[in-house]
């Protein structure tokens, strides 16, 4: 069975047309980070643009299990998005969740044609048009530094030779995200390749702050880790108040990592 006919389904059958489980701790560490970036961005401009080229789904089955872990989790940063998600069971996408967030543009695409027509009806968010791919937009679209871009692919490791060099010149005069699973644990090849991808993210970046969070993909047997990484633009950088979203972003992973530890040394 190759990876596109495979969905991952929960205990309760629940499907989400995913290769992963919705509301997993890389989804929680994603949230953190993005809400944190787009709400600080939020106070800095009348008007932000948000980009998210690899969009998803505008949400997802929540599972019972993931629910309850969320729950015990008891992260203060979910509030937002209880009333319409959580207690529906719902895991929202990162566009649906930051949304209410910013005043301005909301750019999304989509491979799947499904999910992308769901978008189409989403009040306040643009379907990117003409293009056949999410690497386009971003490859296309020059933006300023009231944006921010998600880059979310399946696989960045796969494709990073290509596409990291772009991500770079983006993050110049743009804000950012980028999330990887890092599955460097896995044996000797994919070690050697994370390691060439951290290698050129270094010199590709230069002097220019970054910042890397990580949270454990599984608490019982963490060989693998979900990261975020940000980009932040010069302008960012040189903005007041700049220090304090970098502190923010370290006490939401910090937070992440004590939910996990509790998650790891006493189940239900």
């Amino acid at each position: 069975m190759t990876p596109q006919e495979w969905n991952w389904k929960a205990k309760d059958r629940s499907d989400g047309g995913l290769l992963y489980e919705s509301g997993n701790w890389g989804d929680v560490l994603k949230f953190l980070w993005l809400t944190a970036v787009m709400q600080w961005k939020s106070t800095r401009y009348e008007s932000v643009e948000y980009y998210d080229p690899f969009a998803g789904d505008v949400s997802y089955p929540l599972g019972n299990k993931t629910s309850a872990r969320l729950a015990a989790a008891n992260l203060e940063y979910f509030v937002g998005i209880e009333n319409d998600f959580l207690k529906n069971h719902r895991w929202p996408s990162s566009a649906s969740a930051v949304r209410p967030l910013f005043s301005g543009p909301a750019v999304v695409w989509e491979k799947d044609e499904t999910r992308l027509s769901r978008w189409r009806t989403v009040r306040d968010v643009t379907v990117a048009d003409g293009i056949t791919s999410g690497w386009d937009l971003l490859e296309r679209r020059a933006t300023g530094e009231a944006a921010v871009w998600l880059v979310d692919p399946y696989d960045i490791l796969a494709e990073w030779r290509q596409w990291l060099p772009r991500i770079l010149e983006q993050a110049v005069t743009s804000t950012v995200v980028l999330y990887i699973f890092n599955r460097s644990g896995k044996n000797n090849e994919t070690f050697r390749e994370y390691r060439a991808f951290r290698n050129a993210l270094e010199d590709g970046r230069g002097p220019l702050l970054k910042r890397l969070g990580r949270a454990a993909a599984d608490t019982f047997l963490a060989r693998h880790y979900h990261e975020m990484l940000f980009l932040p633009s010069v302008t960012d950088i040189e903005t007041p108040g700049f220090e304090e979203l970098v502190e923010e972003l370290g006490r939401r992973t910090f937070a992440l990592q004590a939910a996990q530890m509790r998650a790891a040394v006493f189940e239900d």
